[in-house]
């Protein structure tokens, strides 16, 4: 042990090896270190040990010879140690120094940076402003041409002294103005007010959003998600929303650590109160934060919709046309996630196929070969994986479910591309998943523990299932958050058949992307049967062990 803490902060000990007790004594070397943080003391320990070591050795190579005479080793060692301690205090002094200008410097920019995002909004503020100055000169004009007609009138009457014959057509001048004016207020306060968001957010979600065959889960989570930016900027009228609401939204999404609820500090407290916290903390014990990809694709995503759609519907411009939310640099960018290696499938495939739950033991391999969602997995029944021709087996993903009394209902898939049919290769066949199938009847689910935890429904089947399915990858230690999970898998899959070649058109049908360009788009939309056939007979990769699932 060569660090022990006492009141007056930490001590170096050095303990004198054996053979050079007669030279240097028994007690131990001992140099002061002072009042320094833990993990500098560790730091500077090592050097001494290591620097103690090398004067022991040459010490019991040398004797005394290279030491001036009437000098004590033991004084000499010490002196070079504390000489060897100032140079690295003075070395870690100079380093702090560098840092601490090194991090104001950041800090300048960061500020530079807010600065130059500030003076461009109040440049798209001014810009908005003049247009809408532009628009009421308009009406104005308009107004005070009128009222000029009205004077006219007035003393061509006085001169012809014939006031009845005019009556009527000073009280439509007089109606004009009444209907000019109130149109310049209303221009003034941005329009005739349309409904409140939170109104017009539920008719949105209820007649538009969730008719559109889109998966109720992403449905769901961007309904809460503008909830979120309504609770933030206030339940105002959807005309009367302007820039700078989204703009300080985005900024305050950039530094409020990412599911604050579950930290037991925050734990019901608002979003500003987290943000508030976390930017009081240190650089170095700041929480983690949303990702930028995070914010664009899950906050301003939907919101750009929403808007879009309301403001088409009720007739106002959407604030956020031709405008483009900063998201402040110094948010975390996008984290890549990569597919499993072929060593990381071997060290989960044995685990895995040990499962008793069917989904705990059948998902990882489908969702591996196939690059099926957890959400396309979960809700399969019985009639889902037949036989179509010979030995040819798939997953249909076309058709509806069958609910539990017998009746149809609609089966939720991520997008249109996503409505599909899925080719079983050859070597999913080998490994008994067609024997487990055979097990359940056609209205059955093929897995049924996903839709109960005990006796009580789950509301979210996919949600847990995904969550047992990463505690897995968690257990078998190949599970990064973000990085590596199980959607990963649709990445191994896209590998798996660029490998064996297979054209990117068929393997774009088997995982359910979109095609991006207008010639891949045309032709059939759904595997045909040549195309199963060339997936059925899809190669694995070399190395990779589907043995522990081969039916014994």
């Amino acid at each position: 042990m060569y660090l022990t803490r006492r009141d007056n902060g930490f001590r170096f000990q050095r303990r004198i090896p054996k053979t050079l007790v007669p030279i240097l004594g028994a007690s131990p070397i001992r140099l002061h270190l002072g009042r320094i943080p833990a993990r500098k003391a560790a730091l500077i320990a090592r050097l001494l040990v290591s620097h103690s070591d090398r004067l022991f050795h040459g010490l019991v190579r040398n004797g005394c010879r290279s030491m001036p005479d009437n000098t004590d080793p033991r004084d000499a060692i010490i002196a070079e140690l504390q000489r060897q301690l100032a140079e690295v205090m003075d070395e870690t002094q100079k380093t702090m120094e560098a840092t601490e200008q090194a991090i104001q410097a950041q800090e300048s920019l960061h500020a530079a940076e807010l600065e130059q995002q500030a003076n461009e909004m109040r440049v798209a503020a001014l810009e908005r402003e003049n247009t809408l100055r532009r628009d009421v000169n308009a009406v104005y004009t308009s107004f005070m041409d009128t009222q000029a007609t009205v004077l006219q009138t007035l003393e061509k009457a006085k001169a012809e002294r014939n006031v009845t014959s005019v009556t009527p057509k000073l009280e439509s001048l007089s109606e004009k103005i009444v209907s000019l004016n109130a149109a310049v207020e209303t221009s003034l306060d941005g329009g005739y007010v349309r409904p409140l968001m939170s109104v017009a957010l539920d008719q949105w979600h209820r007649e538009i959003r969730v008719n559109q065959g889109i998966a109720e889960k992403k449905t769901d989570t961007d309904y809460n998600r503008i909830k979120d930016f309504v609770a933030f900027a206030g339940d105002k009228p959807i005309n009367k929303y302007r820039f700078f609401d989204f703009q300080k939204f985005a900024n305050l999404l950039a530094i409020v650590p990412s599911n604050y609820n579950k930290i037991p500090e925050l734990r019901g407290k608002t979003r500003e109160e987290a943000a508030a916290y976390n930017a009081s903390l240190s650089s170095d014990q700041r929480l983690e934060t949303l990702s930028i990809t995070t914010i664009e694709t899950n906050y301003f995503s939907p919101l750009q919709v929403f808007f879009q759609d309301v403001a088409a519907e009720y007739e106002f411009r959407s604030p956020l046309v031709d405008v483009k939310i900063r998201i402040p640099k110094f948010v975390k960018g996008k984290t890549v996630r990569r597919p499993f290696t072929i060593e990381e499938l071997n060290q989960w495939f044995p685990v895995a196929a040990m499962e008793r739950r069917a989904e705990m033991k059948w998902m990882p391999l489908l969702g591996a070969i196939l690059g099926a969602r957890v959400g396309e997995l979960v809700p399969l029944q019985g009639k889902d994986v037949y036989r179509v021709e010979g030995n040819m087996w798939v997953i249909d993903l076309t058709t509806d479910l069958t609910d539990d009394g017998g009746g149809t209902e609609e089966r939720q898939v991520k997008n249109a591309g996503s409505r599909r049919i899925i080719a079983l290769p050859d070597i999913i066949i080998r490994t008994g998943f067609i024997d487990y199938v055979k097990t359940r009847r056609p209205e059955d689910n093929l897995f049924p523990a996903c839709f109960y935890h005990g006796k009580e429904r789950v509301v979210d089947p996919a949600g847990a299932a995904s969550k047992r399915l990463n505690a897995q990858l968690k257990k078998v230690g190949i599970h990064r958050v973000i990085e590596t999970t199980f959607h990963s898998t649709r990445h191994t899959a896209k590998d798996i058949m660029r490998l064996a070649k297979i054209d990117e058109r068929i393997h774009d049908k088997q995982t359910g992307h979109a095609n991006k360009t207008v010639s891949r788009n045309y032709g059939a939309k759904t595997l045909l049967r040549e195309e199963i056939e060339v997936l059925r007979l899809l190669p694995l990769p070399e190395g990779l062990d589907l043995s522990p699932y081969f039916v014994r």
